[in-house]
């Protein structure tokens, strides 16, 4: 059955919090790169430029190209002193849940995650795809050599963001993923909720779990937005909230930066 749980989370003192190193963007920062949201054709170059404002240039940046479609993947990669890979992704097709709020994160995700070494090596998604098929996502994983499938140890997936507090989907998400989360949650003095999104939309985070890739789904909707008829108007159920779009940009950025050192691999456990 669906349901919503907000988490209430206890407050930890600070010194645990410091503990998580990442360097948060102000708010008007975040939210500016949003805005405005590019029509379909302009997404891609968008996205593009964004990655390289945040410091994503020269090599780091390439774009996978799909037969089947029009765009490309964009891949940002900010390197690790391990093997290690670790995938945070969003898909920017314009389908219903839209998730152009997503994708735009990514760029300010990658920039709170310079400004120390990493363990791991980032690797910053914006899949393509056309309604909801995931195109984009199925082609990287397919196309992964295999130590390249050996080395990703989780995959962060990302859906419609800023239209309430951030909710996982427990449905699409690995258990040790989510007690890391949670972990983060508190850490970070935060709050999570949990909506399942398994009949409402197709994430990208499966694409991942057919390689045996633990992975976790992230974002904002509520339970009216996903036990909605699907032939209603999804515009109608949701208004961006700047602070709901910032607070979930803090706690992923925080979840990126605890994983980077918590994380182990998973043909070691």
């Amino acid at each position: 059955m669906m349901r919503t749980i907000i988490v209430i989370l206890a407050l930890l003192p600070v010194s645990y919090a410091q503990k998580i190193n990442f360097s948060p963007l102000p708010e008007s920062a975040v939210v500016e790169r949003r805005e405005p949201v590019p029509a379909l054709a302009n997404r891609q170059a968008r996205l593009e430029e964004l990655f390289r404002q945040a410091g994503c240039r020269g090599d780091a940046i390439t774009e996978q190209k799909i037969a089947s479609l029009s765009e490309a993947n964009v891949i940002c990669r900010l390197p690790g002193k391990g093997h290690g890979i670790i995938v945070i992704g969003a898909n920017y097709g314009q389908s219903p849940p839209d998730n152009w709020n997503a994708a735009a994160l990514l760029p300010s995700i990658y920039q709170a995650l310079t400004h120390r070494k990493r363990k791991h090596t980032f690797l910053f998604i914006a899949f393509a795809d056309e309604n909801r098929v995931l195109g984009g996502s199925e082609y990287f994983v397919s196309h992964l050599d295999q130590a390249s499938l050996d080395h990703t140890e989780a995959m962060v997936n990302l859906d419609a963001m800023g239209f309430s507090p951030t909710k996982v989907s427990t449905q699409h998400s690995d258990p040790g993923l989510m007690k890391s989360l949670i972990t983060t949650v508190y850490m970070l003095k935060r709050s999570i909720g949990q909506v399942d999104l398994s009949r409402a939309v197709k994430t990208d985070s499966e694409s991942f779990v057919t390689r045996n890739i633990p992975r976790i789904t992230l974002h904002s909707l509520t339970l009216p937005d996903v036990t909605e008829p699907r032939d209603a108007d999804p515009s109608s159920l949701r208004r961006f909230q700047a602070d709901n779009y910032y607070s979930s940009y803090y706690l992923v950025s925080g979840f990126l930066a605890y994983l980077d050192v918590k994380l182990k691999s998973r043909h070691h456990k």
